[in-house]
Parts: structure tokens; C-alpha cells; sequence
């Protein structure tokens, strides 16, 4: 008997080990290795998704969601932001620069396995456009879009844009399968504002043609991808899990511990952590996110900054090197509002600080023996670099100009209503493109977004509202970076603003992984990740 109940135990024991190692096999968790199945990726965030339809989404990391699951007309490869050919190979544009014509490439499929066809690319643009959400906006410039047959697809223009190529890499252009939107209540009729019934579909799975699939999202906790068997490029995992991570330290110590393979939402600081050589590596890539002061033009709201020679002093006056160390490896010093990777960028020059200079301006201004001004600064920060720290490097900067600062902080919500209405006097912001080109940067010329905030109109400038108008329609690239170049040189010594730096993005991955080339519009392309054996 007591042999037989110890041939039991030993049996029970052995089937308890096959199915522990079972477990394990399958976890992307368990026994503190991520890397237990390299077909699946574990990545941490703290994202901002509030849907996960393409024709709504204008969130910043939108596009990391829809270049895994759609696919465009023309999309950015690697970490380079050029528009690269996708579903269309080639376009041409008629002699007005108005009609764009795409020829889709062969052999691409929707996950349904249905063809992508012309059809499917006129449904979805104009779904966007009279869906008239968010994403629209991007949108607008096009008057119709047709299908000349199932492989040509002509996009018609309301008038010259020479950023057109950069908008359609957007999630706003992303192509969905129209019939089975259809059969989920989509609609792109003039009417689609209320008739469309497709959102609340997309936000639990995808209908792109893209690498991956949506299976599972669940709002502030976790999105689980799937590989797409119809997608006709190169797809290394099978999965991807992506965990919403909030505190970027709990990311790292996920990351060191095995439990993910990205921690994406972290900062320069959580990244000094890393050790070389060790289970984890820094990622360090240039955004395109700046960091900038406005100095309001309005004299009622922005008193002394609203002086041109008191905004000149502030720009000679700061420490551009101390805001670069500041923001960490990686970082940039662009000369005004044009970062690089935009045509006909300039860096700001190494031995610009010239506080003797500044000085003289402060006294052309009458204000020799300095002034005391409040700078708000909100409860955030870019790219982990926080506005208060860039506030209290401003402030040590300008004490050597006798500008007494009075730092005064803010939730985000409340700094960024009074920034829209022009009512801010002096604050540190940040932008981030909503597209690459040249043409989002304007929106710091006078009269137009960012310059109706500054107080800054038409007439106190109309050399750079004109070069703007210029540099909106020229499709030549030499001709282009000329205007670009010009403007930049204006604005760095003549507006209500001081470009601070241009931020890096550092995050940490597996020392595993392969493939990782951050980009800032889609962030990682999730395709080309792959686990080392």
C-alpha cells in the first residue's frame, strides 16, 4: 500500500511540473522573464487613447495604435519622417498642384482577407471628413477624393498645400475595410455625424490591413495585438501586449524585473537607473516636441515683456546649454520655431548667450535696474523634463538681467485655457506637431494659433505673414528651406517668444530586443520588434 500511494505521490508531482512548466511557456509574466515566449512583446505606457477609431483619434499616441493596425496611402518608415509609399507605390500631382493621383500597390489585405481597393480608400477619407471629429481637421484642405478604377484613387485639393504628403501619414487617412464598416453601421455620407454607428466596433477591434489586429482594449489598463495573416509585409511577434503604466518607476522596475520588454512613458531621469551591460539598454532619439517661453505682446496683459527690446534681452539672457543638459542626451537647440527634421531647420549657434548684450537691451527698453514678472509654469512636463524645473532654470538665467521671476505653477488644464486666450503674460509651453512639415510651424506667425495667444498680429510683422503664405504653397524643397531659413532668422530676433529646446525621447527596452527605431509620429513600429533567442 505504501508503495503504491508513494507511486501516486510521485505521479501527481510529475503532472504538477508538466503543467507548471506549461504555464510558464505560455506567461509573458511568470517566473520574471518577459522573454519566456519570444512570439510575444510585453510594452509599458501611460497613454492618452480615448478611441481607436482612426477618423476620431487625435491623441499623441494615436498613431502608435494605428500604424500597427491600418495602413495608408503614404506612411514614415524607421525613425525618418519623410512620407514613404505604403498602399499607394507612386503619385503623381497635374500642373495646378491640386489633383493628386495614387496608384495602390499590389497584394494588400484587409484582415477580413478582402482586398484593399480604391473604394475602400475614398470610404474611409471621407468618413473622416464628415465624421467632423478631431482627426478632421487634418482633412479639410481636400475638396473630393474618387476612384478612377479598383487601383487608382484621385484626391482633388481646395487649394495648394505643400504639406499634403506629411498630413495623409496621419491616423485621419488610415484606410478601413468599408464593407465590413459598413456591416457595422459606418457610414461616410454627408451625414456621418450622426449616422455612423462604427466607433464603439473599432474601440474592440481593428478593420486596417495593417501588421496587427486589435483583440482585446480595455481603457487605462491594457490592449492585447494580434498578428494580421493577411498583412504583406514582415511581422516578427505574434503578440503584443501593451500595459498602461502610469508611474514611469513602476515601468522600470517591470522592466528590470522581466515582466515587460518596453517601458516606453519614461524620462531622462528614470533612465539614469539603467546599467550598461545589464538585462536593460537606453533608447535616446530626437521628437519633435520644442519647449518655449511666451512673452504676451498685448501691453495690458504681458506689462514689460510686451516690450520687443525686454523680449530680446530674455532670449540673449538664457543658458540654451544648461536647458540641453536639462533635458538629457539627445536633446537639441533649434534657432527658433522650425526643429530639425523640418525643412531648412537652423541650430541655434553655440556662443549666442550674450548677457552684456542683453543688458544693453534691457536699458534701450528703460527698464536698466529690472522689473519683477510672474512666469507660470504648469504641473507637467515634456518628455520627462518637468515646466517648473525649466521655470526655475529661467528664473536663475534672467536674475543676471535684474528680471526679478515670480514662478507661479498651475494644474495643466487651468495654464493651457489661459495660454488658448491670450491671457497668459509670461509662461513656459511646449508644442508638439500635429503633422511634419513645415506648414504646422506657422502656427507661430502673428495672426495665426499660437501667435493669437501671443497677442501677436498681422500687422507687427507682415515679412513673416507673407513668407508664411509662401512657405505653405512652394513644393519646391530648395525653394522652401530659403523661406524656412528666412523666417527663423526674423523670428529669432524679432517675437514674443524665446525656443528653448528641442526634447529627446529616452526610454529603456530589453537589452533583448531588435528592431527598436523611435519615431516620433507612430513612436515604434511594432512590426519590426523582435526577441533575441
Amino acid at each position: 500500500m505504501k508503495k503504491i500511494a508513494l507511486l501516486a505521490i510521485t505521479f501527481m508531482l510529475a503532472l504538477s511540473l508538466i503543467a507548471c512548466s506549461k504555464k510558464q511557456g505560455n506567461s509573458t509574466t511568470t517566473g520574471g522573464t518577459s522573454s519566456s515566449n519570444a512570439d510575444t512583446i510585453v510594452i509599458g505606457v501611460a497613454s492618452d487613447w480615448k478611441t481607436m477609431d482612426p477618423a476620431r483619434a487625435y491623441e499623441v499616441y494615436g498613431n502608435f495604435y494605428f500604424y500597427a493596425t491600418y495602413e495608408n496611402l503614404y506612411m514614415v518608415e524607421g525613425s525618418d519622417l519623410t512620407p514613404k509609399p505604403a498602399l499607394a507605390k507612386d503619385y503623381t500631382v497635374d500642373d495646378s498642384g491640386l489633383v493628386y493621383t495614387f496608384t495602390l500597390d499590389e497584394g494588400h489585405k484587409f484582415s477580413s482577407g478582402n482586398p484593399v481597393t480604391a473604394n475602400d480608400v475614398v470610404f474611409s477619407i471621407n468618413r473622416t471628413k464628415n465624421l467632423k471629429g478631431n482627426a478632421a481637421a487634418l482633412a479639410e484642405g481636400v475638396a473630393k477624393v474618387e476612384a478612377k478604377d479598383d487601383k487608382t484613387v484621385v484626391i482633388t485639393l481646395k487649394e495648394k498645400d505643400a504639406s499634403f504628403l506629411a498630413k495623409i501619414t496621419n491616423n485621419a487617412f488610415a484606410v478601413l475595410d468599408s464593407k465590413v464598416m459598413k456591416e457595422k453601421g459606418g457610414s461616410d455620407a454627408e451625414d456621418a455625424s450622426t449616422a455612423d454607428k462604427a466607433s464603439t466596433y473599432l474601440d474592440g477591434a481593428s478593420a486596417g490591413s495593417g501588421p496587427y489586429v486589435l483583440k482585446k482594449w480595455t481603457a487605462n489598463t491594457e490592449m492585447v495585438l494580434e498578428k494580421n495573416p493577411n498583412y504583406k509585409g514582415t511581422v516578427h511577434a505574434n503578440k503584443i501586449i501593451i500595459k498602461e503604466m502610469p508611474d514611469p518607476n513602476t515601468q522600470i522596475q517591470a522592466l528590470e524585473n522581466g515582466d515587460i520588454d518596453v517601458a516606453l512613458s519614461v524620462g531622462p531621469d528614470q533612465v539614469k537607473s539603467i546599467t550598461a551591460g545589464g538585462k536593460a539598454k537606453v533608447v535616446s532619439a530626437p521628437t519633435s516636441t520644442i519647449s518655449f517661453l511666451l512673452m504676451n505682446n498685448k501691453p495690458e496683459i504681458g506689462k514689460e515683456m510686451a516690450n520687443p527690446f525686454v523680449q530680446q534681452a530674455v532670449r540673449y539672457a538664457l543658458d540654451y546649454k544648461g536647458f540641453q543638459q536639462l533635458a538629457g542626451d539627445g536633446a537639441l537647440l533649434p534657432l527658433s520655431f522650425v526643429q530639425k527634421g523640418f525643412v531648412g531647420a537652423k541650430s541655434r549657434p553655440a556662443n549666442y548667450q550674450n548677457i552684456e548684450k542683453a543688458k544693453d537691451l534691457m536699458k534701450k527698453a528703460g527698464y536698466e535696474k529690472g522689473f519683477t514678472v510672474p512666469l507660470t509654469a504648469a504641473n507637467f512636463d515634456s518628455e520627462g523634463l518637468s515646466w517648473v524645473t525649466i521655470a526655475e532654470k529661467v528664473k536663475e538665467d534672467l536674475a543676471k538681467i535684474n528680471i526679478k521671476v515670480e514662478i507661479k505653477t498651475g494644474e495643466i488644464g487651468v495654464v493651457i485655457d489661459d495660454y488658448r486666450n491670450g491671457k497668459s503674460p509670461f509662461l513656459v509651453m511646449h508644442w508638439s506637431p500635429d503633422y511634419y512639415d513645415l506648414s504646422n510651424q506657422l502656427a507661430f506667425v502673428p495672426g495665426d494659433i499660437v501667435g493669437k495667444r501671443a497677442n501677436w498680429e498681422p500687422k507687427d510683422n507682415a515679412e513673416l505673414v507673407s513668407l508664411a503664405e509662401q512657405a505653405k504653397v512652394e513644393i519646391d524643397e530648395t525653394k522652401r528651406a530659403e523661406i524656412s531659413g528666412k523666417m527663423q532668422d526674423i523670428m529669432a530676433e524679432n517675437s514674443p517668444y524665446a525656443f528653448l529646446v528641442q526634447h529627446p525621447k529616452s526610454f529603456a527596452v530589453s537589452s533583448r530586443l531588435e528592431g527598436v527605431a523611435y519615431n516620433d509620429l507612430c513612436k515604434l513600429h511594432l512590426n519590426d520588434l523582435k526577441l533575441s533567442k
